[in-house]
């Protein structure tokens, strides 16, 4: 299958099989742009919400609108380096495409690119329209030089590509496949880009999450602390939480297990504090502290914070 029927394919995949218009080789030219360029505005506008999809997704603040009457350069001069590059490189590829078509009489293609759609930030989706106008400058070329590129590999490799550029004396045809090149590059940059705004977004949700977790814990170690001290229990409160919570962090219900029935495990009773018994006549023992580590343990097990 063709370029041509590939992308045809596409553009009536889903009309109906009753109704599916006749597109073959003997197609007129205009029946096939016109699909063509149908195509393409879905596609932009697909891209645009894309953009901004991914902006919510990241929650990345409202880029700035682009004025009415900006031109072209001063939205590309507002990209981030990595679409400037990539714009740049596309712009040489189309200028050297034009003035190939303008020379050998062949006809321009429209390509659809402007800065604006790479505004603000490049999106997988753009990298599929801009192969589109890649595959018609290769068209161009073709009709113009069909001598010299049949002689290219189907999967010529980036360096097989420039050494042909640079054995060529045309030098649009030179801007055009080493800006093709620089095209293929930059979208991998883009894409690197791309994917790396996804990760910081990770990182800076897993950050806020510890933080948030962190947060909760220190408040809700401060309640069990103000209640085990509003008891009096004759046992350092803080130290039995913030050892008690080290332990949570990696056994959880083994930890708690561990409060509740015996939380001296944790900091030790402090018998000398215990009030003797009887009128002062029975002076606290181990025995009084085991009595007292059962008690709070028990406070603990129904204690709610």
């Amino acid at each position: 299958m063709s370029e041509s029927d590939d992308i045809i394919s596409k553009l009536t995949s889903d009309i109906p099989d009753n109704s599916k218009v006749e597109l073959s080789k003997n197609s007129s030219e205009d029946d096939f742009n016109a699909l063509l360029d149908s195509f393409i505005q879905s596609e932009l506008a697909n891209i645009e919400e894309e953009k901004e999809n991914t902006r919510v997704l990241l929650e990345e603040p409202e880029p700035k609108p682009i004025a009415p009457n900006t031109s072209d350069e001063e939205v590309a001069d507002s990209l981030d380096l990595s679409e400037q590059k990539l714009y740049t490189a596309y712009r040489n590829y189309v200028e050297a495409i034009e003035a190939i078509s303008r020379e050998y009489e062949v006809k321009t293609p429209t390509f659809h690119i402007k800065a604006q759609v790479l505004y603000p930030r490049y999106t997988p989706g753009l990298g599929n329209l801009i192969s589109i106008d890649v595959l018609q400058g290769w068209d161009v070329m073709f009709e113009a030089f069909p001598n010299d590129i049949i002689k290219i590999q189907p999967h010529a490799s980036d360096e097989e590509l420039l050494d042909f550029a640079e054995q060529h004396t045309d030098e649009n045809l030179q801007m055009a496949v080493v800006s093709y090149v620089e095209i293929l590059f930059e979208i991998e940059g883009c894409e690197i880009a791309y994917e790396k705004r996804l990760l910081e977004f990770e990182h800076r949700k897993i950050e806020q999450e510890i933080i948030e977790e962190h947060r909760r814990r220190g408040q809700k170690a401060r309640k069990y602390i103000e209640a085990i001290e509003k008891k009096r229990f004759p046992i350092n409160a803080e130290r039995l939480i913030t050892n008690y919570f080290k332990v949570a962090a990696k056994d959880p219900d083994g930890s708690f297990e561990a409060l509740t029935n015996n939380p001296a495990i944790f900091a030790p009773i402090e018998i000398d504090k215990i009030k003797p018994s009887f009128f002062g006549m029975i002076k606290p023992s181990p025995r009084s502290g085991m009595i007292i580590n059962r008690k709070i343990g028990e406070f603990l097990k129904k204690l709610k914070v």
